[in-house]
């Protein structure tokens, strides 16, 4: 019986898990972006190269940790507004914008990248802001 029992939770938080899983699966993307796997979307120009990346990746410290800190060293800046994130990484000439929301209490950095200059940050974080309405989603703090 108690075997039972122990499978049956097993089972469920499996069952839990798996449906926590499509939640993030099934999020709406901006137009023309397309599903590539494991949380990544990729939006190409005309060229079929990818012009933007977006990436939805479960949150752990040391991540957030790499996306927050300044880097001069690396030329890696950031600069917070309202709980959305502007960066430029001048060694590798990317530019982007990154949130961190929870969805069925698990936290995901969301990330929209592009190769350009900084003037191009507009478009990144457009992106972000259409990500956020067609989900319904706000971003939280850390």
């Amino acid at each position: 019986m108690f075997k039972k029992i122990v499978l049956s939770l097993l089972f469920l938080v499996l069952i839990i898990g798996t449906a926590n899983a499509v939640d993030v699966d099934n999020l709406k993307t901006p137009d023309n972006f397309e599903d590539i796997g494991d949380g990544v979307y990729v939006l190409y120009d005309s060229f079929k190269n990818a012009d933007e990346i977006l990436s939805i990746v479960e949150y752990h410290e040391h991540d957030w940790d790499d996306y927050t800190t300044n880097d001069t060293e690396n030329q890696y800046t950031v600069y917070e507004d309202n709980h959305t994130y502007n960066y430029t990484d001048n060694s590798v000439n990317e530019i982007g914008s990154f949130e961190l929301i929870k969805i069925n209490g698990t936290k995901y950095i969301v990330d929209f990248a592009k190769n350009g200059a900084t003037n191009d940050l507009k478009f990144t974080y457009e992106n972000l802001m259409e990500f956020n309405k067609l989900n319904n989603i706000t971003p939280i703090e850390k």
